[in-house]
């Protein structure tokens, strides 16, 4: 069966016990069942990373940018990136009562991002670019350091995902399909905060794989996690998809 609406994932937390039993803060990360092939982009830089490193990111960031990436298995030393992937960010945090100045952006932060990545992760494949010995009057360079695949002394692997067997590659990344839009809020009693993260990617190439089938595994594997600190955030994830 295909789902049509996002996935819902809340985080039950508990406040101190200074704070009275109705004032848990919930965490809840929604995200879209259409995956986005977006080659090799370094999610963790285009999204954690610019997020921190965007001036007055405090209170708020909105940045929308683009970049290239590769998602071939063996391209050409010729080719240049085959995909165009765009990355917008919005999210505004602010002081929250009972809150440390900046829990609630750790929060969306940690929550979004750690649903991200453990949708992004079972979709890698293997991305080889810089590739030589194509064809049969290519020949291939004697690497001056190490290499990805293709010859005994490759640090991937022996043989690479070319046409012929006796290509050799220089350098290895991982691609990655991403839901479309990812978008953490954050309750209290059942009301919502002003408090939110949204990250919306496109690409030139969009997959027509169902994220909701990873829903099972995203609940197993985050038995444990904690989106904010400990003495605020309790364990306990709760995934669903309809």
């Amino acid at each position: 069966m295909k789902f049509t609406s996002g996935i819902l994932l809340t985080l039950a937390a508990f406040a101190p016990a200074a704070l009275a039993q109705d004032g848990k803060i919930q965490v809840e990360v929604r995200y879209t069942g259409e995956m986005v092939d977006v080659g090799d982009l370094n999610i963790f830089q285009s999204t954690w990373e610019r997020i921190y490193g965007e001036t007055g990111n405090q209170r708020a960031v909105l940045t929308d940018d683009t970049y290239d990436t590769s998602s071939g298995e063996c391209m050409s030393w010729a080719d240049k990136p085959d995909r165009n992937v765009r990355v917008q960010i919005n999210g505004q945090w602010g002081r929250v009562p009972d809150l440390g100045p900046h829990d609630s952006r750790e929060a969306l932060v940690q929550a979004l991002y750690e649903v991200l990545s453990r949708n992004a992760d079972p979709s890698g494949y293997h991305v080889y670019t810089n590739c030589y010995g194509l064809t049969w009057q290519e020949s291939v360079p004697q690497w001056k350091g190490p290499h990805a695949c293709g010859g005994p002394d490759a640090t991937v692997s022996s043989q690479c995902f070319c046409t012929l067997g006796s290509a050799e590659c220089e350098f290895h990344s991982w691609g990655h399909m991403v839901p479309s839009s990812i978008k953490a809020n954050l309750y209290r009693d059942g009301a919502l905060l002003a408090d939110s993260l949204i990250i919306d990617f496109a690409s030139s190439k969009v997959a027509t794989e169902d994220g909701c089938g990873l829903v099972g595994e995203i609940t197993s594997a985050l038995v444990g996690f904690l989106p904010g600190p400990g003495s605020l955030f309790a364990t306990g994830i709760d995934v669903f998809c309809g």
